[in-house]
């Protein structure tokens, strides 16, 4: 796999250092990802899954 890309995201979009990077796991590197997406560019990413609340006089009481 090219790492290239990777640490192109990591470095210029997240500023991630070498060993920062090095160091990251690819989840956190993915939810960092997000992250910026979400704060940067909020219409790239969609909810398809609406939140729901539930009150107590929702839940069953067994």
């Amino acid at each position: 796999m090219d790492w290239d890309f990777y640490f192109f995201v990591g470095n210029t979009l997240l500023g991630l250092s070498m060993d920062d990077f090095f160091n990251i796991t690819p989840n956190h590197l993915l939810k960092q990802f997000i992250m910026f997406l979400k704060y940067n560019n909020p219409d790239a990413l969609k909810d398809t899954k609406p939140k729901q609340i539930y009150t107590l006089d929702q839940t069953p009481f067994l």
